[in-house]
């Protein structure tokens, strides 16, 4: 029997619950056997939720948690459980509504309170102490003493998550060129024409946003979109939110400049964004969007891969308490550092001008493109590049002494789907077949650690996983399967996508209303059954499904999937025109479905080296298919001996097959 008068994390593997291991607060993890214990000695539940390289988390714990008089009044009153929004997605969606519905708004640390069984009745983000100490004791007092009051919190928060979470199933909509071109032009008036990003801030990167505006770009020719798009790249490229120094992105900038970042570098942003780059790099061919993708999958082999070839969670902002520490620099230290270079360094990363920030520190960053500032200083790009190299060995070389921020070394199923594509992003881009091997590594791993062929975990950690996968661990492992299949043309990737594609029909689909639900049939329901369908820093794990479901019902012929596809779009098709920041991925398979969309089918004994050719290229309407054989259904009747042809189609209807890229482009 487990004593639960004690705080019981020192037996998880989560970094973000060991962090709290040591505090006077009688944390449990979150199992059915707490929530019994509960109910049987009848005390709300104290839900709170955090993750690692959470800065407020951070704060509060210091403030609260590790006070023993707070913790003994938390115990008195409440049981407490900790949980890791990383590992536990489901209870985070669901106690993050929460907190949408009571205050519209949300954030992290995240603290619900809930009767014994876990169904909540009251939650808020950050407390400072003396609000936290209030708050406990006016809670307890409701619970006990007017439960009825409770309970009616209980009933009308449920009756808000019904509404939140339904989703109709509707009948067929007109998928229109007029009507997603009306969604673009709405999505203009909220661009920062001069930094880049929307028009606000904090500003987050979502490179689901600038993928699809980039692919509308190309598409349909818009200057506006794809001038917005380059400013937006570049000036990311520019800021303090890029680590000037080592390369890798933070999370956001607290600000309009890209400028002051919230230090913390998570690894999904610089997955995706390797994607992003990759393709403007094909796009733009811009020289600035090679060298941000070499840096971060640099600091990525530096800093992130663990000794299985996969993929650590996060980085912290904080270090020796204090956030940004690591990165930041002030004058009289550089000019040590540099001596007689320090002038002509500080021009070029603003120190003591725009880059400064607090406490006389700055954070390095750019206003200029190297051309232009080649020409203000009458310097040659060569001797700023030799410069600029000399200037980074040694100031990594110093950086590399300060006490690092902590890094939460656990492994992440979708987190590593999301940066094995954006590897084969890169391969496709720049040709590096390096970073092709780092992506073929990591997902060994997956498919032979986490995926039993009818289970898929989304967690590892000192050789255990412990969390069965939710809808977005199984999306993005099929979206990152068909990439490498897309990448290599390797058909075992395709077959695993096909295979873990059925469990997902298995395990999540809901025969109600045609979506997949974001928790495992299999699994202990939640006090309702989520659907993820809004596009956030992440796509939504339905829009990647539904991209995924079209894609594969091309290369497989399989045209139930792409009915299936089809009618999600068409579940949540009225809410893209109004809110397309929150349905960025959904409009992806808009266009696949209102614009043209093309199979690119290769036969022939040179089909590889033809494939890595075309994937130079950006084609977002089409899907690759590269073999030596006539072995799917796509190939059939299509080889010709000593020939490797390339045949372009659109709904399998072909055009006469080429046999040179340039001819084929062309055609593209």
């Amino acid at each position: 029997m487990m004593n639960f008068q004690q705080n019981n994390l020192k037996s998880t593997s989560s970094p973000y619950l060991k962090q709290h291991e040591n505090n006077p607060v009688w944390w449990q993890s979150w199992s059915d056997e707490v929530l019994e214990y509960a109910q049987k000695v009848n005390k709300p539940l104290l839900i709170s939720i955090g993750y690692s390289a959470c800065h407020w988390c951070h704060v509060m714990e210091h403030q609260s948690f590790e006070n023993a008089d707070v913790a003994n009044i938390m115990n008195d009153n409440f049981i407490c459980i900790k949980i890791d929004r990383e590992e536990r997605p489901d209870l985070d969606a669901l106690y993050m509504n929460v907190v949408q519905i009571i205050h519209q708004s949300g954030g992290w640390p995240l603290n619900v309170f809930a009767l014994p069984d876990g169904r909540p009745f009251y939650g808020g983000t950050y407390f400072p102490q003396h609000q936290w100490l209030e708050l406990l004791d006016n809670i307890q007092s409701m619970y006990h003493h007017n439960y009825s009051k409770a309970l009616e919190y209980v009933h009308s928060i449920a009756d808000g998550l019904t509404k939140m979470e339904t989703i109709e199933l509707k009948s067929e909509q007109k998928l229109s060129k007029d009507k997603i071109q009306e969604t673009f032009d709405f999505w203009k008036q909220q661009f920062d024409d001069e930094w880049g990003g929307f028009n606000r801030a904090p500003k987050f990167m979502l490179p689901n946003c600038w993928e699809s505006i980039l692919r509308y770009g190309v598409q349909t020719k818009d200057e506006d979109l794809l001038i917005q798009t380059k400013i937006t790249l570049d000036r990311m490229a520019f800021g303090g939110i890029y680590d000037q120094l080592k390369g890798g992105f933070a999370r956001y900038s607290v600000d309009p400049y890209w400028k002051v970042p919230h230090f913390e570098k998570m690894l999904y942003d610089n997955g995706q964004l390797l994607s992003l780059y990759a393709n403007a790099y094909k796009v733009y061919g811009e020289k600035e969007y090679k060298t941000v993708i070499e840096e971060t999958i640099h600091w990525l082999k530096d800093e992130m891969l663990s000794p299985k070839n996969t993929f650590y969670a996060a980085i912290d902002a904080d270090s020796q308490g204090e956030e940004g520490k690591y990165y930041v620099w002030n004058s009289s230290e550089l000019k040590e550092i540099l001596g007689d270079e320090f002038d002509f360094f500080k021009a070029y990363y603003n120190v003591g001008g725009f880059g400064e920030w607090e406490h006389g520190n700055n954070i390095l960053m750019r206003l200029i493109d190297d051309e232009d500032f080649c020409e203000k200083n009458q310097f040659t790009l060569d001797e700023l590049a030799i410069q600029r190299k000399k200037w980074k060995e040694t100031l990594n070389k110093i950086r590399e002494q300060r006490i690092k921020p902590h890094r939460d070394e656990k492994v992440l199923t979708s987190w590593n789907a999301l940066t094995i594509k954006g590897l084969c992003d890169a391969y496709q881009a720049v040709g590096n077949e390096e970073y092709l091997k780092l992506a073929k590594n990591a997902i060994e791993f997956i498919l032979d650690t986490q995926w039993d062929g009818e289970t898929l975990y989304r967690n590892y950690k000192d050789g255990q996983t412990t969390i069965p996968g939710f809808l977005d661990d199984y999306a993005l492992l099929i979206e990152t399967l068909i990439k490498l299949f897309e990448t290599t043309s390797s058909q075992k990737y395709l077959e695993e996508a096909q295979v873990v594609t059925e469990q997902v029909f298995n395990q999540f689909y809901n025969h109600k209303n045609k979506m997949f639900a974001y928790k495992s049939h299999y699994d202990t329901p939640l006090v309702n059954e989520t659907f993820e369908i809004y596009d956030n820093v992440i796509s939504s794990s339905n829009s990647i499904m539904a991209n995924n479901l079209f894609k594969l019902g091309k290369i497989l012929n399989q045209e139930h999937y792409i009915y299936q596809a089809q009618q999600m779009l068409y579940n949540v098709e009225e809410k893209i025109h109004d809110y397309p920041n929150g349905f960025a991925n959904w409009i992806q398979l808009y266009l696949n479905f209102s614009h043209d969309y093309k199979e690119i089918v290769i036969i022939g004994d040179d089909a590889k080296e033809y494939l890595n050719q075309l994937n130079l290229y950006y084609i977002p309407n089409a899907i690759f298919v590269a073999s030596k054989t006539e072995s799917l259904e796509i190939t059939k009747n299509r080889w010709t001996e000593g020939k490797t042809g390339i045949h372009i189609c659109e709904n399998y209807a072909c055009m006469m097959p080429v046999y040179e890229i340039e001819k084929a482009i062309e055609m593209i």
